[in-house]
């Protein structure tokens, strides 16, 4: 299955893209710009969220994520750990603590950003299956219940190198 046919069954394909198939190759040299500016707004909320972190025994973002993101599940895990984090993780950040909520938004519409670029470019970035890796991930984030946030956002820089990673892959 491809990203493609994925979002074609989640009804949301975006027919307004203007980009061509040789702007969605130089889709990885973009994406360093826009992981930068991800992590800045992060690194407006990290202390926040690190220091309300007490599960420090707990990792959610393990090298099987990474692994994930390196293999055939790249595209597809990519696109899973972003839907995650906006559909479960940044709303509940968000509500946190009214000092948190405009960077926390901000690290929406820039992952947002992020995904419609995937979409966009779903023949360059191919998928296939879904990754054990993320399950895991997301059984972890429910059984934590009200520390999960505090562990999801404070291993945010984590997904972002993990990003880093794959893209990096593509490259070559």
């Amino acid at each position: 299955q491809t990203c493609w046919a994925l979002h074609m069954q989640e009804g949301e394909v975006n027919s307004q893209s203007g980009d061509t198939e040789g702007n969605c190759q130089r889709v990885v040299n973009i994406f360093p710009a826009k992981l930068k500016e991800l992590r800045t707004s992060f690194q407006k909320v990290k202390n926040y969220f690190q220091m309300k972190d007490n599960a420090l025994e707990v990792i959610l973002l393990q090298d099987n994520l990474l692994n994930d993101f390196k293999s055939s599940l790249g595209c597809q895990s990519v696109i899973e750990m972003i839907k995650f984090y906006l559909e479960d993780v940044l709303p509940r950040a968000s509500s946190k603590d009214k000092s948190v909520k405009s960077s926390v938004s901000i690290m929406n519409d820039k992952l947002l950003d992020l995904k419609q670029t995937l979409r966009r470019c779903h023949h360059f970035l191919p998928c296939d299956r879904k990754s054990k890796a993320i399950k895991q991930i997301k059984e972890t984030y429910s059984k934590m219940k009200e520390h999960g946030i505090y562990k999801a956002m404070g291993e945010f820089d984590i997904f972002i190198d993990y990003i880093e990673e794959y893209l990096s892959n593509k490259k070559k």
